[in-house]
């Protein structure tokens, strides 16, 4: 049978505020008293009040979990994959995800409602921009963070996958069968994976002693409908056989690349080769399969969440990880050069 606080102290012989300083390893508590009430606490099964407990240590057991503003959301293949990773690392810490709407022109307004009043512990943000108004507001104010993606900061924390290496080895495959007129589907201008993606296909460009193009270079902004208009706006190009191939800075965007190129009548890839990035579950149900440089999306989830629970207990930082990237499905969107 479980007992009180006040019981336990009272077995003791301590005061309540002694029993829960102990228990809370507080400094001002000697040793060899912090030892007797532990043991006394374990003898009488004394299970202390998770939420109680916590307010003691001024915790919330709450993370802010910031997902991307418009045109991306939740709704995302990637950022429901990545979330998964994310929950279950802070569930099984007993933590809880408190995840706000952000509207496009608010996303100070929600990070200041989130630190406000020490309501969550730390903060999960993604897509860092090169301009990033929110790393110093979070600074300012003392709570925790980490990117989902690298920064241009040396003193932030985050995790990412290799986004130019990986860009860049796509890039090889498409030459290493032969393309040279290879296209590039960028992402939302502003983000630094968008300018990373790019540098490794220049990268690629150079080693295959290709020279840059600008009219292969096609705006998009991480999303189905921005792959999908990308290709239509260079139907021109791809008619008279000035590209052969098309990479894609994200899967969503090779999605709705390919959407365009069937309704066009064009054959993938004995006509247009395609390429993606991320390696989303979804592309492996295309027909045919989507090839891609997979990210381990969902060790990035659980990668982030161990770098902030690592900020959160042990005040340490900057924390910052790179994990590999790897082609994969190689022989499915993409072939020889026609």
């Amino acid at each position: 049978m479980k007992i009180t606080m006040a019981e336990l102290a009272k077995k003791c012989g301590y005061s309540k505020a002694t029993v829960s300083r102990a228990l809370a390893d507080d400094p001002r508590v000697k040793a060899e008293t912090k030892a007797h009430i532990r043991e006394m606490a374990e003898k009488y099964n004394y299970q202390p009040h998770v939420v109680a407990s916590n307010l003691a240590r001024r915790r919330t057991k709450t993370i802010g979990l910031m997902f991307p503003k418009a045109p991306r959301t939740i709704a995302d293949p990637f950022f429901l994959e990545y979330l998964q990773g994310v929950s279950e690392t802070f569930f099984e810490e007993g933590y809880s995800l408190l995840i706000p709407q952000v509207r496009q022109q608010r996303v100070s307004d929600t990070l200041s409602q989130l630190v406000a009043h020490g309501r969550v512990d730390g903060i999960i943000l993604t897509e860092p921009r090169v301009v990033d108004e929110r790393v110093d507001l979070l600074k300012e104010s003392g709570v925790p963070f980490v990117f989902l993606g690298s920064t241009v900061c040396d003193d932030v924390s985050w995790v990412d996958g290799d986004n130019r290496g990986g860009a860049k080895e796509a890039v090889l495959t498409l030459g290493s069968l032969g393309h040279k007129k290879i296209a590039i589907i960028t992402g939302e201008e502003g983000l630094v994976s968008t300018g990373k993606r790019l540098s490794g296909y220049k990268d690629a460009l150079r080693e295959l002693q290709i020279p840059l193009d600008p009219k292969l270079v096609w705006e998009g902004d991480f999303t189905h409908s921005g792959g999908y208009m990308a290709v239509q706006r260079h139907f021109d190009l791809l008619k008279k056989g000035e590209v052969t191939a098309i990479f894609a800075s994200n899967d969503l965007m090779a999605i709705g690349a390919l959407q365009a190129l069937q309704e066009a009548g064009f054959q993938v890839p004995e006509q247009v080769s395609v390429m993606g990035f991320d390696g989303i579950e979804v592309g492996k149900y295309l027909s045919p399969p989507l090839t891609t440089v997979q990210q381990p999306v969902y060790r990035l989830g659980k990668e982030v969440a161990r770098v902030l629970l690592e900020l959160i207990e042990d005040n340490r930082g900057p924390i910052q990880l790179t994990l590999p990237v790897e082609v994969v499905n190689e022989q499915n969107t993409v072939g020889t050069c026609p």
